[in-house]
């Protein structure tokens, strides 16, 4: 039985928060015996920040744990809100990764086929450019998207989540593509032609996008440089499209879409092409 009771300036304190660790040690401990003082305490509690503080306690259980992704970017010195919207993005996931490479894996295939090697070369280069556009459009698409009304709502520069993101889905695309390259069983043109041009279509997406659904304008470049490079392949019998002059021009669309991009940096204030 309890042989004594808090006084009423000790329980004010305690309920401000205002006490002495040691004391206030010893008032919590009393309080779950005693039915008299918790009465007594209940008025000097202030309701608004006991809200407050259940409303963090519960955030913080119910708040999902960073995953792998998430983890490793803190690790490098990421900040905790640019790795979370950054491991949200689609193209970071298992799903677009297995699809990524089952691509690139039938490309390979074709282009070691014996009998149609100059086909699935083509194949191959065509496929691979076109890898980091898509995965460009799934970052920003509104249906694929989970953080997509946390990253519109948040007070975060939309440029910044746009370099951000790009720079992921362009790194890990890449980094694929380069390890399918391998695997081919000539490597002298494909081993690098596909770079330039899949910087130079990923940045013109990023551009059109401003103006039109990031989807249509993927789309639309994806398609534009399938017939761009199905034409002259059938027009000059070669790869033109990956010789010095295709090289030259794949360059020069990335340059001048980055500067671009970056002259109208103060415009992203929305999400890309509105979506």
């Amino acid at each position: 039985m309890n042989r004594w009771h808090v006084g009423e300036e000790t329980l004010v304190r305690y309920a401000r928060s205002r006490g002495r660790l040691s004391v206030d040690a010893s008032v919590e401990a009393h309080l779950l015996s005693c039915a008299q003082c918790r009465a007594q305490l209940a008025p000097a509690v202030e309701l608004g920040r006991l809200e407050r503080l259940w409303e963090e306690v519960v955030e913080r259980v119910d708040a999902p744990g960073p995953g792998l992704v998430e983890r490793l970017l803190r690790l490098v010195g990421m900040s905790g809100d640019s790795a979370r919207l950054l491991a949200a993005t689609p193209t970071l996931r298992v799903s677009w990764l297995v699809a990524m490479a089952a691509a690139l894996a039938f490309a390979v295939v074709a282009a070691s086929a014996s009998g149609a090697r100059d086909a699935g070369t083509l194949l191959f280069l065509l496929v691979a450019p076109v890898l980091p556009v898509a995965g460009v459009a799934a970052a920003f698409h509104r249906g694929l998207d989970p953080a997509y009304e946390i990253g519109l709502a948040a007070p975060y520069s939309q440029f910044r989540l746009l370099l951000l993101r790009s720079a992921a889905v362009v790194a890990v695309t890449c980094a694929a593509v380069s390890v399918a390259g391998l695997l081919l069983p000539e490597r002298g043109l494909t081993a690098a032609a596909w770079l330039l041009p899949a910087l130079a279509l990923t940045s013109l997406t990023l551009v059109l996008a401003r103006r039109v659904d990031v989807a249509g304008a993927a789309a639309a470049v994806g398609g534009s440089w399938v017939v761009a490079v199905v034409s002259s392949q059938v027009g000059i019998g070669e790869l033109a499209a990956f010789g010095p002059i295709g090289q030259l021009a794949c360059l020069a669309v990335a340059v001048v879409s980055s500067i671009v991009l970056v002259a109208d940096r103060d415009r992203y204030v929305t999400r890309l092409g509105g979506v």
